[in-house]
């Protein structure tokens, strides 16, 4: 397993490089390129934009430019953002915070609701609770995002006016911005009323989330438990008199996880990534809210230094899931 986790963790170099030239490419190809940027900056002025260009290699051919740009992510100097004039690395890390609360609170109650509803499906095939999975796996999949999200917001925000409609606090309550040494001086003097203020936010963007994804998670973890119940080791247990609490549990629950882990390594990366509609519908501060900002602002460094974590997010969460097949599966030969 040792020998499997070393190889596994080499061949996520050369992974990450071709991952970082088609993003740097991709960039690239934005009609005017990381110039445009510096023209749509009306904050800066001409020597501060040669400065720029000059310390970032603009005017140099594209492969050295890419081998600066690589050789700055990761020393940490991914220069500063255009528009919020701060370095890009302490912008992502002060969203961050803001993304995880939602997206954890999210994923979580997706998964608690979406892996029960599955089994139980699985189980009882062709009833009345199956049928009503089915039919909510439809309507969930079939409603967009930002449709999902406003509706919610019109209903509980506007018209009953029982949940808060955008934010993640009320100010008039902290009397500072989220997680400022202001606030986490109130909420360390008022802890209660900080965790009720934060839950109260969230309920609205969380569920946009859950819905969204129970419709969609409920339905593979479905297909994937009834792929497992048909297998052959599954009738030799209940053959020899295996207690079916035994059989569902520990042989058709595990192997059916392994398609299951590969969906939930591939959704963990939004944890960090943020969801860009479901931020920018409620107002929430964190990546995703941010990403849409910088995409409309055509803030290059600020684009470039999201799409590069989140990148590496998505390949180190597949190694994490490779990993984690040894647990579901010990049959699995890592030799």
């Amino acid at each position: 397993m040792i020998g499997y986790a070393a190889r596994r963790l080499i061949q996520t170099i050369p992974t990450i490089f071709v991952m970082s030239i088609i993003l740097f490419g991709i960039m690239q190809a934005i009609p005017g390129g990381p110039m445009a940027a510096l023209a749509f900056n009306s904050h800066q002025s001409y020597a501060a934009k040669l400065a720029i260009i000059h310390r970032w290699g603009l005017d140099l051919p594209v492969y050295l430019q890419y081998f600066r740009w690589i050789g700055a992510m990761f020393t940490g100097d991914w220069q500063n953002s255009f528009f919020l004039n701060q370095p890009v690395n302490k912008v992502i890390l002060a969203r961050l915070p803001a993304t995880l609360l939602l997206m954890t609170v999210g994923y979580l109650l997706t998964e608690l609701l979406a892996i029960p509803a599955g089994i139980l499906a699985a189980l009882k095939r062709y009833s009345f609770f199956d049928q009503f999975v089915t039919f909510f796996a439809y309507v969930g999949n079939s409603m967009p995002t930002f449709w999902l999200g406003l509706m919610l917001l019109m209903v509980f925000g506007v018209f009953l006016q029982i949940l808060p409609s955008s934010g993640v606090i009320d100010i008039r309550v902290t009397g500072a911005p989220f997680l400022t040494p202001e606030y986490n001086t109130w909420f360390s003097q008022n802890p209660v009323t900080g965790v009720l203020d934060v839950a109260k936010h969230i309920i609205l963007p969380a569920t946009t989330l859950a819905i969204v994804g129970v419709a969609a998670d409920s339905r593979f973890v479905r297909a994937s438990m009834l792929d497992a119940i048909h297998q052959d080791f599954v009738r030799t247990a209940r053959a020899k008199g295996v207690p079916e609490r035994t059989v569902i549990l520990k042989h058709t629950l595990r192997n059916a996880l392994l398609p299951v882990i590969t969906n939930i390594a591939l959704e963990l990366p939004i944890l960090f990534s943020g969801a860009v509609v479901t931020e920018r519908i409620f107002t929430w501060p964190g990546m995703g809210q941010l990403f849409f900002q910088a995409l409309e602002g055509y803030d290059y460094p600020l684009m470039m230094g999201i799409l590069f974590v989140a990148g590496l997010l998505v390949i180190f969460f597949n190694v994490l899931a490779d990993f984690a097949y040894a647990i579901a599966d010990p049959r699995i030969s890592y030799a």
